[in-house]
C-alpha cells in the first residue's frame, strides 16, 4: 500500500496534467504550437518501428482455458450497436463531454 506522502504526490501530479490538458484544449494556439515542437523538435530525428509486425498473430492458444471458462459470463458486456450508440451508454455510464466556453 502506498504511503500518505506517495498518494499526496500523485494526486498532485494529476492535478498538474489535468491542468496541462485544459490549457491544450481551450487553448487552440497553444496546442499547434505543442504539436509543432512535438514533430520538429522531440521526433525530428526518430521513427518508429514495432516489434510485431502486420503478419504476426496473437497467441490466443496460451489463454484458450481462461477464455472458455469466462466467455457466456461475458457475454452480455458485448457490445451491441445496433441497440446503443456507444458502449459506455450500453454499460449505462454517463460521460461528461468537453464543450468549449462560449466566446464573449
Amino acid at each position: 500500500m502506498a504511503t500518505p506522502v506517495a498518494h499526496k504526490g500523485a494526486a498532485a501530479g494529476a492535478k498538474v496534467v489535468a491542468a496541462t490538458l485544459l490549457d491544450l484544449v481551450q487553448n487552440e494556439s497553444l496546442l499547434e504550437a505543442s504539436w509543432e515542437y512535438f514533430r520538429e523538435e522531440q521526433t525530428a530525428n526518430e521513427s518508429y518501428v514495432p516489434f510485431i509486425s502486420d503478419e504476426d498473430l496473437p497467441a490466443i492458444e496460451k489463454n484458450a482455458d481462461v477464455m472458455a471458462e469466462f466467455k457466456e459470463r461475458l457475454r452480455g458486456l458485448y457490445y451491441d450497436p445496433s441497440e446503443f450508440d456507444s458502449y459506455l451508454e450500453q454499460l449505462g455510464v454517463e460521460y461528461p463531454q468537453l464543450t468549449r466556453p462560449e466566446q464573449e
